[in-house]
C-alpha cells in the first residue's frame, strides 16, 4: 500500500496521504498537495508533521494498532495556523507508517452554507428595514418641517414659510432681472363677524376663503396667512396689471361666497405692488401694506396698487 490508487491520486476533494512515524511524506495526492500548498512541487520526504492541527501528528503516531487497522475516525484540522481546513478523516497504521484519507465533512459544508444563506437573508433583512426605517424617519421630519411652515387653520403657509418664500423669490427677481408682484388681503369688518356669529363660524370664514385663495392662484405662487384675517399671495414672474387682476377675481369671488349663517356675505380689501430694482423684502411690504391701508380707507371691498 506505498502507492495510493489512481482513484484518489488525482481528486482534489480528498486528502490522501501516507507518511512515517517521523512526520516525512511516503506519498501525497493531488488533494493534499493542494491543501498543503505544494502544488508542482515533489513533496515526498518533504516533514509535514507540523500541518496536522487537531489531532496532532504525534498523537496520532503514538496510537497503537495493528496492521491495516483504523485508529481514528473523526474531524481532522489540518494547515498552518493562518489558512486551516476541517476535514472528515479516517486514520489507518501500516506497521510504522500512517495512512490518512480525509475529505471535506460536506453535511458541515451544506449546514455552514445554509447559515451563510440564513446570516445574508437576514443582513438583507435588516438592511431593508433599515431602509425603510430611515425613509419613514425622512418622511416624518418633512411633515413636520411641513407643519412648522404651516398654518394650522387654513393650511396655506404661515408669516415663517412667507418670511422664507420672500427671500428667495426676493434674490431671484433681483438675479434674473424678473419681476415680482405681492398682494395683501384682508377680510373687512371680520371682528362683527366673530362678535356677531363666534369664532366657530369666523374660523370657517377663513378656511373658506384660504381654498378661495389655493384656487385661484397658479403653483409657483406662494399664499400664506400672516394674521388673524391678513393673507398675503407671492407672485413671481407675474407684472403688476396681471396680479391686481387675479387680486380683483379672488375679490368678486369672496364676495359671492356664503359661509353658513351669514348671508350677506363677505367682503376682502387687497393692497398690491410691484418689487422695485434693489429693494428689500421690508420696504417691499412696506409699499403692499400701504396699498392695504388705502383700500381699507377708501371705502374695502376694492383692490389698490401701490
Amino acid at each position: 500500500m506505498a502507492r495510493h490508487t489512481d482513484d484518489l491520486e488525482h481528486l482534489l476533494a480528498v486528502v490522501a496521504v501516507t507518511l512515517n512515524d517521523d512526520g516525512t511524506l511516503i506519498d501525497a495526492n493531488a488533494g493534499f498537495r493542494r491543501i498543503a500548498k505544494m502544488e508542482g512541487k515533489d513533496p515526498i520526504g518533504t516533514q509535514v508533521s507540523g500541518f496536522f492541527l487537531q489531532p496532532t501528528f504525534a498523537t496520532l503516531a503514538h496510537t497503537h494498532g495493528r496492521a491495516e487497522e483504523e485508529i481514528y475516525r473523526g474531524l481532522l484540522t489540518v494547515g498552518d495556523h493562518v489558512t486551516t481546513r476541517t476535514l472528515r478523516a479516517r486514520v489507518w497504521r501500516l506497521d510504522s507508517r500512517l495512512r490518512v484519507v480525509a475529505e471535506y465533512d460536506v453535511d458541515e459544508l451544506e449546514r455552514l452554507n445554509e447559515k451563510m444563506l440564513d446570516l445574508n437573508r437576514d443582513y438583507a433583512n435588516t438592511q431593508l428595514e433599515l431602509t425603510q426605517a430611515n425613509l419613514k424617519l425622512r418622511q416624518r421630519e418633512a411633515q413636520i418641517v411641513a407643519l412648522t411652515l404651516t398654518d394650522s387653520l387654513t393650511g396655506l403657509g404661515n408669516r415663517r414659510r412667507f418670511k422664507q418664500a420672500m427671500a428667495t423669490e426676493i434674490n431671484r427677481a433681483q438675479r434674473t432681472g424678473g419681476s415680482l408682484c405681492a398682494f395683501m388681503a384682508d377680510l373687512d369688518h371680520f371682528k362683527r363677524v366673530n362678535d356677531t356669529f363666534g369664532h366657530e363660524v369666523g374660523d370657517k370664514v377663513l378656511a373658506a376663503f384660504g381654498d378661495l385663495l389655493r384656487r385661484n392662484i397658479r403653483s409657483t405662487e406662494v399664499a400664506a396667512r400672516i394674521g388673524g384675517e391678513e393673507f398675503v399671495v407671492l407672485m413671481p414672474h407675474t407684472d403688476l396689471a396681471e396680479s391686481m387682476a387675479t387680486a380683483e377675481r379672488i375679490r368678486a369671488a369672496t364676495t359671492a361666497m356664503r359661509v353658513g349663517p351669514i348671508s350677506d356675505g363677505v367682503t376682502v380689501s387687497f393692497g398690491v405692488a410691484k418689487l422695485a430694482a434693489d429693494e428689500d423684502g421690508d420696504a417691499f411690504m412696506r409699499r403692499v401694506d400701504k396699498a392695504l391701508y388705502e383700500a381699507k380707507h377708501s371705502g374695502r371691498d376694492r383692490v389698490v396698487a401701490g
